[in-house]
């Protein structure tokens, strides 16, 4: 088995819920991005909305890692 498809074998696991919570998360981010480059709303919300954008990408890699922790082989 490679290295990249064990790794691949940790991240994709579709039966647990943290699985779907990196997807969501990432994906809300990547859809406020969009909805602010498209809109180009005032300097207030495009700031709002980038935070909250940032947050949501910041937890879904931290949900990655924990998913990519909990599912280490056993040493």
């Amino acid at each position: 088995m490679s290295i990249l498809s064990s790794a691949w074998q940790r991240l994709w696991q579709p039966s647990r819920g943290t699985f779907w919570l990196v997807l969501a998360f990432n994906g809300l981010s990547s859809a406020l991005v969009w909805w602010v480059h498209l809109n180009q709303p005032t300097l207030g919300l495009r700031l709002f909305l980038s935070v909250l954008a940032l947050v949501n990408a910041a937890l879904g890699w931290w949900l990655a890692i924990r998913l990519w922790r909990e599912s280490a082989p056993p040493s």
